[in-house]
Formats: structure tokens, sequence, C-alpha cells
């Protein structure tokens, strides 16, 4: 069933919790605080919190599945299992790999988007790779690691039928500012990252065009007072920050910092999960490379961090614990702030009437109640 009436809840309206009533049909939103002249089922959701769903634009898959070497089929499990803990819509992040592997990924996930599901929408794919600095290449293969190739990627995208939604790129490298413009003409916005890059090599590339910065603090030449590099300009410049918010990728106070610093409309939450999010420490795979989960934290043989297993409910319970800011100003870093970066603002990340109805109930502690997903709702 896709339509509802929604009454009692506190709604995030226009900025606001308030209390209000929400009226969806035929899984959209069609008002806001109006009578229920359609005399539509009702669901009281009285003491909850009703917010836009989450907006997962970077995680490389979840409960067994990797997304590089995920099936259409897997991909659309991902949409029920994501849909379970709030996501309602998504990027699958396919990491740097050869190219007939990325290929493979590529064809499947657009598949998974043309075949459609009732869970969690896939809204296409996020790159994060090739074309990093092989210095910060991380978790991923150094010899998956790639000068900027505008004919590559045009490859990546025709495979992908298009869906390429974002891609991560290092701005020191040779192209880099020019290959940004081919992904203007995409309709690829460009994140930064797995990058060495100085203040004003980062600088260059947020004025051609560069909207945000991947997984703030990883995979980056760190602060320094005299060459702010990568990290000082993503804090300096008004572009979105991925924020990894488990407690281990980013210190809580350094999450305060980058709060502070961007506020309400500069933050993005990301799960940057891998396949063991969902499942028990052991051995697992990110990509190309062997990992191991203990703890919950998922590292390479050297030690470093590969990922995380965070879902994005837990993600936003630790943004709000970590800033201890108003409720009201977190709910655009999970859901509006990923719609602007993607440019579907106009119809996901609010409760406005003629949006999706992707929403999520919570209690006062900010644990899932009920999730619809396009007006269905999740058995959870």
């Amino acid at each position: 069933m896709c339509n509802y009436y929604f009454r009692n809840a506190e709604c995030f309206v226009n900025g606001h919790l308030v209390k209000a009533s929400v009226t969806v049909i035929d899984g959209r939103i069609d008002s806001v605080n109006t009578p229920n002249t359609h005399d539509l089922p009702e669901k009281d959701l009285a003491g909850l919190l009703l917010l836009p769903g989450f907006i997962d634009p970077h995680t490389h898959g979840g409960y067994g599945i990797d997304c590089n070497s995920a099936s259409a089929d897997d991909f659309i499990r991902l949409c029920g299992e994501f849909a379970k803990t709030g996501t309602t819509a998504w990027l699958c992040s396919v990491s740097a790999d050869t190219k007939e592997r990325t290929i493979h990924a590529l064809r499947e996930a657009a598949e998974a988007i043309r075949r459609g599901c009732t869970g969690a929408e896939l809204l296409g794919i996020h790159l994060e790779g090739p074309f990093l600095a092989r210095d910060y290449h991380a978790t991923f293969d150094a010899e998956n690691i790639f000068p900027a190739d505008p004919e590559l990627l045009k490859i990546y995208q025709r495979e992908a039928g298009g869906h390429i939604r974002s891609i991560t790129i290092a701005p020191e490298i040779p192209g880099a500012i020019e290959l940004i413009g081919i992904c203007h003409e995409l309709g690829i916005a460009v994140m930064l990252g797995h990058s060495g890059a100085t203040w004003q090599e980062t600088v260059d590339a947020a004025e051609a065009g560069a909207m945000g910065i991947t997984h703030l603090g990883n995979a980056m030449r760190p602060l320094h007072h005299r060459e702010p590099g990568i990290l000082g300009a993503a804090l300096d410049l008004a572009v979105y920050m991925e924020v990894i918010c488990d407690g281990v990728h980013l210190h809580p106070a350094f999450v305060r910092l980058a709060f502070r610093t961007q506020g309400s409309g500069g933050l993005l939450l990301i799960t940057d999960s891998m396949m063991a999010t969902g499942l028990p420490d052991g051995a697992y795979v990110l990509g190309t490379r062997e990992v191991t989960v203990c703890g919950g934290i998922s590292r390479r043989d050297d030690g470093k961090l590969a990922g995380s297993t965070l879902t994005m409910e837990r993600a936003f319970q630790n943004l709000a614990a970590f800033t201890e800011a108003p409720l009201e100003d977190l709910i655009p870093c999970s859901s509006r702030n990923a719609a602007h970066l993607l440019g579907i603002d106009s119809k996901k990340g609010a409760i406005e009437a003629g949006h999706d109805a992707d929403l999520i109930a919570l209690d006062k502690d900010l644990r899932i109640r009920e999730v619809f997903c396009r007006g269905h709702l999740i058995e959870r």
C-alpha cells in the first residue's frame, strides 16, 4: 500500500520539527498539514519523529555483498537490507578495480536500476577511482589507479547506461581539472579524495566544479599549519564533506570541528560500509583486497582501516551524540544535502508536497520504528 495519512508525529518540515500531518498518495507526498479528505488509512505516530529517509551516497555493500562483484540480484537484495535501517535511497560505490571487473559491476548495477525494487532506491553509481593519487590508494590496489582519462570515463558511463552519478578524483593528478569538466558534461558530481593535494590544488578543483570531499580526513594528506592541504581546504571552502561517524575513522571531536566549520548545509553523512555490515566478525573482501573485521572494525593486513560496518541509523545516532547539536541542524546531513549533491532535491530529501514518500519514523532515542520507501512500508 502506498497511500497513508500520518498524524501526530513531530515532522521535519521547512527546517523545523513541528507537529504535522502528512498525506501520501501513490507513493508521493500529496500534502502537509491538510485534513484527511481522501479517507486514507491513518497511522498515528504520536511520540515519534517523522523525517526524510536517509540517503547514503557512499557504500561498498553489506550483508555478504561487495559492490565490485555484485550481481543485479545482489544489488536488489541490498536495497531491501539497507531499507531496514532507514536508508531509502543510495549510491553503490565501485572501488578502483580492473577495467573488466569495473565494467561488469557497472552493467550489473545498471540492470538492477532498470529492474527497480520496493526497498531503498538505487539512485546510481559512485566511482571511487580509478583517477586517484597512487600514494593514497588506501585499500585499493595501486595497479588499478589510472591517470586522468576522459575516454575511459566515457566508456564507463556508457557501460553504466548513464547511471554514474558521482566520482572521487584526486585533484593533483595531471588532467584532473579537465576531467572535472568532462564529468559535468556527463552529469557526474565530482568529489575529491584519495589525495595528497595542496590547499591551492584543492581550491582550483573546487573552482572548476568539484562539489565535495570523500570521507573527510581519511586517505588524504593531513592538515599542516603552513600547508593546509586538501583537509584544510575542505574545512575552509564551501564544499560538502563526507563524514564516517563510527568513532573510529574520525574522532568525535573532529566531527564536532567539521560540523562547526561547515554547519548543517555542509556535512554528508555516509556509511562507507562494506560487505561485513550486518554480519559477524571474520574474513571478508573490499573490492580486490582481503580484510579482517574484528569488533566491528574492518582492517587490512597492515592494520589500516578498510571501509566500515556502519548503518545509516547508527551513523545518525552517533552524529547526534558527537555534536550534541540541535536535531533540526543534523537532519539535512543525512538526507537533503545528498539530494542536492545529486541534483534530486526536487523529489527527495525533504517532507514536501510532490516529493517521494521516503520517510522514517524514529523514537526519541533515534531508533528506527518504521520505514517507508516511496510509500511502501518496509518489513523489518
